[in-house]
C-alpha cells in the first residue's frame, strides 16, 4: 500500500536572532511517500552567523530539537537525520532518510547570529 506522509515546513525566528536577520525555508508544505528522502531547505541573509538550530513540533506539541550545527561545522547527523550548513551560500539543508509516518510535522530552522552573546545560565 502506498502511504503519503503530509510534512508542514515553516521558519521560526528566536529572541536571539538579529532584528535584520531573514530566516525563509523551502518547501513551505511537503508531500512525500514512505521511505522517500526528505529535503528542506533553510536560507538566511546574515554571513555573521555562530549555528543553526533544527527543531520539529508535532501538532499541539511543543518545539523538540534535532540538531544544531555551528558555522565551523559542515554537517551533523543524528539516525536518519542529516543537517548540512554552506556558509558561502548562507544555506543549510535538512536531510530525513527513510521517511516514515512519525516523521509527519512541522520543520523549523532558527539561525544565532555571531554578535548576540550566548544566554547565560546560573549553575
Amino acid at each position: 500500500m502506498d502511504k503519503s506522509l503530509g510534512l508542514l515546513i515553516l521558519w521560526l525566528q528566536l529572541d536571539w536572532v538579529s532584528s535584520q536577520q531573514e530566516v525563509k525555508q523551502s518547501p513551505e508544505a511537503l508531500n512525500v511517500h514512505e521511505w522517500d528522502s526528505v529535503v528542506v531547505n533553510c536560507s538566511y541573509t546574515d554571513g555573521a552567523l555562530y549555528s543553526l538550530q533544527w527543531f520539529r513540533q508535532d501538532p499541539g506539541q511543543g518545539l523538540t530539537f534535532l540538531l544544531l550545527i555551528q558555522s565551523n561545522q559542515r554537517e551533523q547527523t543524528s539516525g536518519r537525520i542529516k543537517v548540512s550548513l554552506d556558509t558561502s551560500t548562507r544555506q543549510s539543508v535538512l536531510y530525513i532518510a527513510a521517511s516514515q509516518p512519525s516523521d509527519s510535522a512541522t520543520y523549523l530552522c532558527a539561525v544565532r547570529h555571531s554578535a548576540q552573546p550566548a544566554p547565560v545560565t546560573n549553575t
